[in-house]
């Protein structure tokens, strides 16, 4: 398998992971009203939406070097990095405003035991989109997957 269709091949598998993840993450927040767990549902999303520049990153090296890019487009690699972490920050924001909203307006929390299961799941699905990235990162020489997957395990 090619390097870029390989790190095509582990971004859709990790996206689809943690969009899962955030899906029913998102579930559990709509019956609970946690305001922890929608903070995390967020960020799952936000961590998603990370495969989107790095999708575009490996599908932009794919043609490899040229007369007038003789070293390729290996280094958009380095660019989409740079907008995950936009999108990081992003998310922090907006979980952020979440919080201070529910700060100063609390509400009840329903349903803590679906809401400690959703973080456990949570927890398991950046814990395996992890491994996966940094699996695929270290085989293919992507820093910016070794990256995400150590923002994932982090997140976990």
């Amino acid at each position: 398998m090619v390097t870029s269709e390989k790190g095509m091949w582990a971004i859709k598998w990790s996206f689809a992971g943690l969009l899962m993840t955030a899906l029913l993450q998102a579930a559990v927040v709509l019956v609970s009203g946690s305001v922890a767990l929608l903070s995390d549902t967020i960020h799952n999303l936000g961590d998603a939406a990370t495969a989107v520049p790095l999708g575009v990153a490996f599908a932009l090296a794919r043609p490899g070097a040229s007369r007038r890019f003789t070293y390729g487009y290996g280094r958009v690699e380095d660019l989409a990095g740079v907008i995950v972490v936009l999108i990081v920050l992003f998310s922090a924001l907006a979980a952020g405003y979440g919080a201070m909203v529910r700060f100063f307006d609390p509400q009840p929390v329903a349903f803590l035991w679906a809401v400690v299961a959703a973080s456990l799941v949570g927890f398991l699905g950046n814990e395996m989109v992890a491994v996966f990235r940094i699996r695929v990162g270290r085989e293919i020489e992507s820093a910016a997957l070794v990256a995400d997957g150590h923002h994932a395990r982090t997140d976990g």
